[in-house]
């Protein structure tokens, strides 16, 4: 039987750091590098705002990379996590992100943190952390006061590629569901233009008819 300790991220800053994200009035319509939100990135979004490589340096923020954990704190999306995979595009996570990164993955398998985060119990959690009547945020150091429940690391590792697996096949899906829409919407386009090409047709006839009788 798989046994778990339940510990404050605060317990794990020799395994754990929590940044913020880059600060959204530094952002500018073009740049060097993307400035992503979660909800950007788990809807394959355009990137709408960039910073340049310099003010990334004189902010203190880094990029993305694989493995970082994202967690939403400001906004809509409060709560909802994303696990950057291999192979991501550059980008730079926005201001309504917190960064989860793992500098120690002999102690906490980042797939396995993305997964908790996920789940319902930890949801709650963060839910219990927001704070605005008008705009739901949460203040970044309130994230270390989260609780984690970590079993042995062979069971992380198992638990968090089981994690990734599913993520994957969701990508996979997503990207054929967003396929098929735009195919249902060319044929429809396509379709009506053609009617609408009929309907002209068919009239022609009559108007010529008219024309005779008169």
């Amino acid at each position: 039987m798989t046994t778990f300790e339940e510990i404050r991220l605060s317990d794990l800053t020799h395994a754990l750091t929590i940044t913020r994200g880059f600060p959204t009035q530094r952002t500018m319509p073009e740049g060097d590098v993307p400035v992503m939100s979660v909800a950007d990135l788990r809807n394959e979004a355009s990137p709408r705002h960039f910073a340049d490589r310099d003010a990334l340096d004189d902010a203190g923020v880094g990029l993305a990379q694989p493995g970082d954990v994202l967690v939403s704190v400001e906004g809509g999306t409060v709560g909802e996590t994303l696990v950057v995979p291999d192979g991501s595009r550059e980008f730079v996570p926005s201001q309504q992100v917190a960064t989860l990164r793992v500098i120690d993955s002999s102690t906490l398998d980042p797939w396995y943190l993305g997964a908790w985060l996920t789940t319902e119990a930890a949801r709650e959690q963060v839910r219990r952390l927001a704070r605005g009547l008008t705009i739901q945020r949460i203040p970044i150091k309130d994230l270390a006061s989260l609780t984690v429940r970590i079993p042995p690391l062979v069971d992380q590792r198992e638990i968090g590629q089981r994690f990734l697996a599913f993520e994957t096949a969701i990508k996979s899906h997503r990207a054929v569901a967003t396929c098929l829409e735009d195919l249902r919407n060319l044929d429809l386009v396509v379709t009506l233009a053609e009617s609408a090409g009929s309907a002209t047709d068919s009239s022609i006839p009559t108007r010529k008819a008219t024309a005779r009788g008169r």
